[in-house]
């Protein structure tokens, strides 16, 4: 297809020809969305608590790949091999380095940075990372102990999508335009559906699913079509919607970047709210192409072509493969530094590896071809001095050594979830012990429960027994009051213990110190399944007097968060709230802490501490990798700090 002018100059309708068409046309301000949309997921990767849905900057990514894709295959510049060859030289070399470079590191950096590493190196040489990740059941939203190559998956997305979406396209071209743009759209509709109904019993599976995460890559090629003859290389009038156009672009741009950085992460975001995000995207697109002429327009190109911005922009794919590894081998390596600190050491060095292999590997090798490349490098050695080229071939070898080295070295589990498989097979072996209250049905211990206990059930709030001896507090400001000494349990059976993965890897211990108390937790629970979890336990008659939650670790903590728990707990119950520790990266743990404290002060009948957080911090020698889970001896602690909040005598 070329496009061609009347004789009146007025471009007419593409028509199909067997001449090649020239290139597509360059659209200032792409590079620039770019950066941005690598500037969101940086900072919701680095800075955690600083863009709560900063992921959306790979939804922008997919809608720039399925446009620019999309007009590439209509300018039909050589066969459907020349267009695979020329992708395999722009995206593969930089893998290959990214790849091969990481699971190096990560040998020297050892431990949890390891784990899994055949299948992610495996799954990002063949992109197909997403797919190896959601066979192997992995959750890439359980960041407790993060895989060295997750970022992989969106990049294996659109590899996928370039391997399938030019055979449609060569069909699609033999149809009306109109068609086309419905093909796409009915195609982005039916992964939003697909997601929609997937996401509520697997949210890794919904969101790295190539066929669950399309509409982006749909979306853009759908605008591609639309906006073909104003892409490709023939004159063309503006757009009578220019004004509006670049009106809209700017307001868009406003609000995906507002969004990425000041919205909270919610379950509307799967789909809709990444739905969103990519039609804010469709939008800035359409503003920068070449037929919108007018003023803001103009100002939106002059901002998003600026120099700094096209070359972060340039250097984006580069940027976003070296972060994360870099990102999660620091963390590994340094777990407690501060957050602000690695962010700026992980932007510089990643920065600068993506300026090295965008200058001397990925430009080069997709201007040349790979075997002109290596011609070039081997004579620009030579002209050197024989140490170069010694230490040019030295060097790639000893990283290649290194990361192969890395796969077989490769653990399958990390520390931490092996200190759990620790604790549960605890339970396993030394059973539920003498006189152990009968516990939860397995199959409703790991869920949220959300039915009430029926009105026939055993109250919620029973009497707790207190020390039959009072003792007097002397006050400063007034008479002496007298006041009980804090209630304790007649024995351990009145102790009930909701917690998550932490106290699930810590249970030998405390079924050891503590014998009898009841104890039921999961992996992966956050605060908020407290309260029917309660109720729960409450109508199974194993909720103690004394009630101890420990749900700090995998999420934030509200003060109705408490108020629920107690409400739930019942107004004569003594309750009591474990601390969290965890790495820098687990941001909210500090807040969450604080607002354990608070309820303590604001309640101090009925709320105590266990305050695991300082009684662990000057022994992070005992935790595992993640710095989150206990050994055998944090475990010990770990009891030790619940035992002494339950009974203070």
């Amino acid at each position: 297809m070329v496009c061609r002018n009347g004789r009146d100059g007025v471009p007419q309708a593409a028509v199909v020809t067997t001449e090649p068409r020239a290139r597509i046309r360059h659209i200032e301000g792409l590079d620039g969305l770019r950066a941005i949309a690598a500037g969101l997921v940086l900072v919701y990767h680095l800075i955690p608590g600083w863009a709560g849905i900063g992921y959306i900057g790979v939804d922008v990514f997919f809608v720039l790949s399925g446009f620019l894709i999309t007009s590439l295959l209509l300018a039909r510049r050589g066969g459907l091999k020349d267009f695979w060859a020329r992708r395999f030289r722009r995206l593969f070399p930089a893998a290959l380095l990214a790849t091969i470079g990481s699971a190096a590191l990560a040998l020297l950096v050892g431990g949890d940075a390891l784990v899994a590493l055949g299948r992610q190196v495996i799954g990002s040489l063949t992109a197909t990372y997403n797919w190896v990740e959601i066979a192997n059941s992995s959750s890439y939203f359980d960041q407790s102990s993060p895989l060295l190559l997750t970022t992989m998956w969106s990049l294996a997305v659109e590899q996928q999508f370039y391997l399938f979406w030019p055979i449609i396209v060569l069909a699609l071209v033999k149809t009306r335009r109109r068609w086309r743009i419905a093909a796409a759209l009915a195609i982005a509709a039916g992964s939003v559906a697909l997601h929609t109904v997937l996401v509520a019993t697997d949210v890794t599976r919904a969101y790295m699913g190539t066929d669950t995460h399309l509409w982006g890559l749909m979306v853009g090629a759908g605008l591609a079509f639309a906006a073909e003859r104003s892409v490709v290389e023939c004159e063309t009038s503006p757009s009578r919607l220019s004004g509006l156009w670049g009106t809209a672009g700017w307001l868009s741009l406003c609000a995906l970047v507002a969004a990425g950085l000041i919205a909270e992460n919610s379950p509307l975001m799967y789909p809709w709210g990444m739905v969103v995000a990519s039609l804010l995207a469709l939008i800035i697109i359409r503003s920068l192409l070449p037929d919108v002429d007018s003023a803001p327009a103009a100002a939106l190109r002059g901002l998003l072509s600026s120099a700094p911005l096209s070359w972060v922009g340039v250097r984006s794919y580069g940027i976003y493969m070296w972060h994360w590894p870099l990102y999660v081998l620091l963390s590994y390596q340094y777990p407690l530094l501060d957050p602000l600190l690695a962010a700026a050491l992980v932007v510089t060095a990643s920065v600068l590896l993506a300026d090295l292999s965008y200058r001397h590997v990925e430009n080069p090798i997709r201007r040349m071809g790979v075997g002109p490349w290596f011609a070039h490098i081997r004579q620009s050695l030579a002209a050197i001095n024989p140490a170069a080229t010694i230490g040019a071939i030295t060097l790639p070898g000893f990283a290649l050594a290194l990361a192969v080295a890395a796969v077989i070295v490769s653990p399958s589990v990390s520390s931490g979830q092996q200190a759990v498989e620790d604790g549960r097979s605890g339970i396993v072996e030394g059973g539920m012990g003498a006189g152990e209250p009968e516990r939860l049905d397995p199959d409703s211990i790991g869920g949220t429960m959300t039915q009430p206990p029926p009105a026939d059930r055993p109250s919620a709030a029973p009497t707790a027994r207190t020390s039959p001896e009072p003792s007097v507090d002397a006050s400063a400001d007034g008479p002496e009051m007298p006041t009980q000494t804090p209630a304790v349990p007649a024995s351990w059976d009145e102790v009930t213990v909701i917690g998550d993965s932490v106290t699930l890897a810590s249970k030998p211990a405390m079924e050891e110190a503590m014998p009898g108390i009841v104890i039921d937790a999961e992996e992966s629970r956050s605060i908020h399944t407290a309260p029917d979890l309660i109720a729960l336990h409450a109508a199974q008659g194993t909720l103690g007097d004394f009630l101890v939650v420990s749900l700090a670790t995998n999420g934030p903590v509200s003060e109705d968060d408490v108020d629920r728990i107690l409400d739930a707990a019942g107004p004569d119950r003594t309750v009591i709230l474990t601390t969290a520790f965890g790495p820098a990266r687990a941001s909210w743990i500090p807040s969450a802490n604080d607002v354990i404290v608070a309820a303590a002060q604001m309640h101090p009948d009925r709320v105590r501490i266990a305050d695991w957080h300082s009684a662990i911090a000057d022994h992070t020698d005992l935790l595992a990798g993640d710095v989150i889970h206990p050994g055998r001896q944090g475990g010990r602690i770990y009891a030790d700090t619940v035992k002494d909040a339950v009974d203070p005598r």
